[in-house]
């Protein structure tokens, strides 16, 4: 019996065009000035020096921009990126700059499932500040009451089938207890194989069926069955 609801956001409850298309050119846009403006804050310290670990340099601060900025046009999943670029966002969502677009059916779905007594969980490979900005800021208005905790990649790589055993364990459930639900074959086969229930998303701006899938396929939240 499903009690939680595991959730992704990129081509699952938004268009991954917000991303891309907005998120990204914005904190790259602005990545320079903002950290040379918080220089001396402990947290961009703390994530400049992860960069240089990361790259096994000395570099620079502008050097650090650069592989920064390098990160965001390559779209790597690496923490201290998200962890900058939730900052910058986070600038943007209350300067009233970015508000977070939401498919209607999943934001009625959501809803429904929380009156309904189900857990929510989000699972992105944004940073979980940025995830709370993201569903704080959207067009319904700030929905952070609906959903019991957050999951970024600081948990596990999203391909893989531990990283969905840890958040199993971190929430106290069963896997065969939660559903997941995202547009990425390889999350849907991770989730899969770490024995959780699962739906793959194929919003039709983002992702196409994949034939022979062995898993459910739906177009939006309405065919999701908890």
């Amino acid at each position: 019996m499903v009690k939680a609801i595991l959730i992704d956001i990129e081509g699952t409850v938004s268009p991954i065009s917000f991303v891309k298309e907005v998120l990204f050119p914005y904190s790259k846009e602005r990545i320079e000035k903002f950290i040379k403006e918080n220089i001396n804050s402990p947290e961009i310290k703390k994530i400049l020096d992860q960069v240089r670990e990361i790259e096994g340099k000395d570099l620079t601060i502008d050097e650090v921009i650069q592989t920064l900025k390098k990160w965001i046009d390559e779209d790597k999943k690496i923490a201290p990126l998200k962890d900058i670029q939730g900052f910058i966002w986070k600038e943007g969502f209350e300067k009233g700059q970015l508000k977070a677009p939401l498919y209607e059916d999943a934001y009625k779905k959501i809803k429904e499932w929380k009156q309904k007594g189900y857990r929510l969980y989000i699972y992105s490979s944004g940073s979980v500040q940025a995830q709370k900005l993201f569903f704080s800021h959207t067009q319904y208005g700030d929905l952070t009451g609906y959903f019991d905790g957050y999951f970024d990649t600081k948990i596990g790589n999203k391909k893989e089938k531990q990283s969905y055993i840890k958040i199993a364990d971190e929430i106290g459930l069963k896997p065969e207890e939660i559903l997941f639900l995202s547009d990425n074959p390889d999350e849907i086969k991770a989730a899969v194989e770490a024995g959780m229930k699962v739906y793959r998303l194929v919003r039709p701006a983002d992702a196409e069926y994949i034939k022979d899938f062995p898993y459910p396929q739906v177009k939006d939240f309405y065919g999701v069955e908890a």
